[in-house]
């Protein structure tokens, strides 16, 4: 046992010592291995978090989301009716569904303020939410408030924002007319895909929705020998048969609560979730920056083996096994990758909460748990495998060969270090094109046309509908019409940059229920809604406040209102010229059956993200069936600011309210493109660290290529060489590896980057022009990198090196 610990202590001592003899090769393996891990271990956090959302909640394994896929928008929403727990049960009694409806932003008022507040995020709940989702109750009665009226649950960060303090129990709201107790102050975890401001009783009303109706996000617990499939299939039809008479309109799916995060990316989701393709990137690129720390490590160690030759003759000499050397030199490779993962953690303390700001994740480190036991077999693995092969091809040194002076570098090793700084050239390049394509996409997508202005428009957002569609008076908008600053004023029941949730079907002239068109994206605007939002009108007029009879009236059983369509409705319904569309009456089934005139037509607008073909729209005039609506508002530019700030102003005098919620149009648009550009980023950083890495290990090489070659390169001078010659006769041996680089990771990076393309509707095209531009790059980082070793060699004495050598 003692001679085992002298045996381990002798490895240990020498192991240190021949890694500090060569204090270049040690900067370089520490500096390459310690940022390679860095950068891995910054991915391994981001992913671990991302891949823990909703994994805390009480059978979480075994809970999913009701989702509906409406089959003539080709759209999924992760909306379903509050009916369908009567279906779900009855279809097996041992389902469990708890439902979650929103309610909007209503207005609150303070029993100490005059002001009004909305809630945000407020939602109505059953009383089992807790049997589905982990709630941590800081203060007060949950169950309170989702059992008994006029109680209210608020979560730490609403009871914070409305009262400054999370000591509200017993605190009472005024909402809508009544007053709401507050009985419990909760806090959800952060890695969660809810957002719930507030709680309270899910009303009977809601419960008591049809089927046709969809109101609530429904989540369910499912038996393990559940036949999901049958389940969605029956249900489906069911759905089908009882709330569309039959047509074949939705189609019911389910998402494991555990994959929302990740996989789910749908309209009305309840905070925006992150990204599996983020999630995967980042893995990629974790795994190519440790290739490349990793390569850089073998081909050092394998290229300066011939200094530790004699050494190991010796060492077999006295007796010492192949085996025994070999577990030396993997001592010494654990010792650096070690030294390397110190340094490594100690520049993930330092730049974590830069890396939290870029991927926008509250994150935090604790080695103690399962990141902790992450990190370390992140270390000892990279430490084994840039090793290995070194350990192996020293310790296989024939003793008597070496002693002798016959000894000879094999073949092998030359070959190995060469492949591998072509994979190091090919990831260089993959990832160059990869950053220049993906930023080149985000700005595409950006720039794309969108078919309405959003340079100074202004939103007001989530005011209450009797204020705006609902109102008979209409006194805010021509309120903020007299602003100065102010060109004119809309409404809309949806935002543009958001999916439209709201479809009917339209019945043409001399169609029946049976051969209409199939339902149609809507959406509730104001007067001189083409003007405001920037929309092209190819023929017709705007809706006016001149043509009273253009907005939405009730008369008896009908209704009646005008509508604007976009260009691919026109022609959906066989107008190839859109001025052929003006004046016709067209019918829209509904509870109240409205007629509507059709009195514009503009180009096609793409609604939301240009992920998607813009589809057929119509914009109805005053009818909307929502809870809270907007305000659009197009401002003069060059007193847009000022003016934002009058409107406010307006707004909270005429609501009482101090938490108006407003926002630029453009800026609403680009963080629809916010996980792409986050990509982006990750990527470029990344690369960069990948490319610096590259280089780290040329330098490497080049400097032992170099000084190996320095006899050679003296006696060329004598003969009569130029240093630019010489330069180029060192560099050109790696210029060849990048040129074989370049042919393995072009067709490659091709491929994987067309594949993802691929998932846009407007994509850019790959120009060859790009991949030469990376190719000449990464010759030009190559040919500096050998050129500054060479240029030193070249500029030697040869009449010194010859007496050297």
């Amino acid at each position: 046992m003692r001679s085992s610990f002298s045996m381990i202590g002798n490895y240990l001592t020498t192991g240190i010592r021949a890694v500090l003899r060569h204090k270049v090769h040690l900067v370089l393996n520490l500096f390459g291995l310690a940022i390679g891990l860095a950068a891995a271990l910054f991915i391994l956090l981001f992913v671990q978090h991302e891949r823990g959302y909703d994994q805390m909640h009480p059978n979480a394994a075994t809970s999913y989301r009701l989702e509906q896929l409406f089959i003539p928008l080709n759209q999924r929403f992760p909306i379903s009716s509050p009916a369908a727990k009567h279906l779900l049960q009855d279809y097996d009694a041992r389902i469990q569904v708890t439902r979650l409806a929103g309610f909007g932003d209503p207005v609150v008022q303070l029993s100490s303020s005059p002001l009004k507040l909305s809630l945000q995020h407020a939602f109505e709940a059953e009383t089992n939410l807790t049997d589905f989702f982990q709630f941590d109750i800081l203060k007060g009665d949950l169950q309170a408030a989702l059992n008994q009226p006029n109680r209210l649950a608020l979560s730490e960060h609403e009871a914070m924002r409305l009262f400054g303090n999370t000591d509200v129990v017993g605190q009472q709201l005024q909402l809508d007319e009544s007053n709401y107790h507050i009985t419990a102050v909760y806090r959800l975890p952060a890695q969660t895909h809810l957002q719930l401001g507030s709680l309270r009783r899910l009303s009977d009303t809601i419960a008591n929705h049809p089927l046709a109706q969809n109101s609530v996000y429904s989540y369910l617990q499912l038996p393990a020998d559940l036949n999901q499939s049958a389940l969605l299939k029956q249900l489906s039809q069911q759905l089908n048969e009882q709330a569309y008479q039959g047509q074949t309109m939705s189609e019911l799916k389910l998402r494991a609560l555990t994959d929302i995060h990740l996989q789910s990316d749908l309209g009305y989701e309840l905070k925006v979730n992150g990204s599996a393709s983020t999630v995967r990137i980042g893995l990629m690129l974790a795994a190519l920056l440790l290739l490349v720390a990793t390569i850089n490590f073998v081909n050092m160690s394998t290229a300066r083996a011939g200094q530790r030759a004699k050494e190991v003759g010796v060492r077999k000499t006295l007796g010492a096994s192949r085996w025994q050397l070999f577990w030396q030199f993997m001592l010494e490779s654990l010792l650096i990758a070690a030294a390397a993962g110190l340094l490594a953690m100690v520049l993930v303390e330092l730049l974590l909460p830069q890396f939290s700001a870029l991927v926008n994740r509250p994150l935090s480190l604790s080695y103690l748990g399962s990141f902790g036991a992450l990190v370390l077999a992140t270390i000892v693995s990279t430490g084994l495998l840039a090793g290995v092969y070194p350990a192996l091809f020293i310790s296989a040194f024939d003793a008597k060969k070496v002693l002798s002076g016959d000894f000879q570098r094999g073949s092998t090793a030359i070959w190995l270090r060469k492949a591998l700084l072509v994979l190091q050239g090919a990831i260089a390049i993959g990832l160059l094109v990869s950053t220049a394509i993906l930023q080149q996409q985000v700005q595409l997508l950006q720039n794309q046309p969108t078919g309405y202005q959003r340079d100074a428009r202004l939103l007001v957002h989530d005011l209450p509908n009797e204020l705006l569609f609902w109102s008979e008076q209409q006194s805010l908008v021509p309120a903020l019409q007299q602003i100065e600053g102010v060109q004119s004023v809309s409404l809309l029941d949806m935002q543009l940059t958001e999916t439209i949730s709201q479809a009917m079907s339209i019945q043409l002239p001399g169609q029946t229920a049976d051969n209409s068109l199939p339902p149609i994206p809507q959406l509730g605007v104001g007067f001189d809604i083409v003007a405001t939002a920037g929309f092209t009108l190819l023929a017709g007029r705007d809706f006016s406040s001149e043509f009273q009879s253009d907005w939405y009236q009730r008369h008896d059983n009908t209704a009646t209102a005008a509508g604007i369509i976009n260009q691919s409705l026109a022609r959906q319904a066989g107008f190839s010229n859109p001025a052929d569309a003006i004046g016709q009456q067209w019918q829209l089934p509904d509870s109240t059956p409205l007629s509507i005139t059709v009195v514009g037509v503009i180009a096609d607008v793409q609604i939301g993200a240009a992920t998607r073909q813009p589809e057929p729209l119509l914009l109805i005039a005053g009818r909307s069936p929502m809870m809270a609506g907007h305000i659009l508002v197009k401002l003069d530019p060059a007193q847009a600011l000022q003016s934002r700030i009058q409107i406010e102003q307006v707004l909270t005098e005429r609501l009482q309210r101090q938490d108006i919620t407003l926002s630029w149009l453009e800026d609403n648009y680009t963080m629809l493109y916010q996980n792409q550009r986050r990509q982006g980023t990750v990527i470029a950083i990344f690369s960069a660290l990948a490319i610096a890495l590259t280089c780290v290990g040329l330098f490497g090489l080049a400097a032992f290529s170099a000084e190996q070659r320095s006899r050679e390169v003296a006696m060329r001078k004598v003969l009569g060489a130029g240093q630019f010659k010489l330069v180029n006769l060192l560099a050109n041996e790696y210029l060849t590896l990048m040129a074989i680089s370049a042919v393995l990771a072009i067709p490659i990076t091709y491929l994987a980057l067309d594949s993802w393309l691929a998932t846009f509707t407007v994509r850019v095209s790959q120009s060859p022009l790009l991949y030469m531009l990376a190719t000449i790059l990464t010759f030009a980082i190559c040919w500096c990198t050998v050129a500054a070793l060479a240029w030193q060699v070249a500029n030697r004495k040869p009449a010194m090196v010859l007496r050297q050598q």
